[in-house]
């Protein structure tokens, strides 16, 4: 079974919103989908551990990647409603789920737009991002994984 690295953004019910934040990320591997009601963005950086993170150079590897990917993601258009980085985030939780989760800080690295974050508390753990988008603060991968 593969374990992938990758940024997936969430870009609600307009497969146009997906399609305008992958052309943001032109030059990476990228693919636009839908996972039940929304649609996703995924990037998918090449290069890295297939199979999830085995090694400190895997985890650096990635941590790297990572924090490039959330550097692009800063400029982005702001079509998307939640993003996050790391290994099978590709349609980690759907909207309901995400909103449905009593504590979001368990998802380190986890973008939200102002409205999520307003509607689910306004947690202090989150920061600013990017206009119109808070986040709790990427801290990168880690061998062995966090649980």
């Amino acid at each position: 079974m593969a374990w992938i690295f990758a940024l997936n953004a969430e870009c609600g019910e307009r497969e146009t919103h997906a399609r305008d934040l992958a052309r943001h990320f032109d030059g990476w591997p990228v693919r636009v989908f839908s996972d039940g009601p929304g649609w996703w963005c995924g990037v998918t950086p090449e290069g890295l551990s297939r199979s999830g993170i085995g090694s400190p150079e895997d985890a650096t590897a990635m941590t790297a990647a990572g924090r490039r990917l959330y550097w692009l993601l800063r400029t982005a258009p702001p079509v998307y409603r939640y993003a996050l980085a790391g290994v099978e985030t590709g349609g980690f939780r759907s909207y309901d789920e995400l909103m449905a989760e009593p504590d979001l800080t368990i998802f380190p690295g986890l973008v939200v737009s102002e409205d999520i974050w307003a509607a689910t508390g306004e947690r202090a753990e989150f920061s600013d991002f990017a206009p119109g988008y808070r986040w709790l603060p990427y801290r990168g991968e880690t061998h062995p994984p966090a649980p």
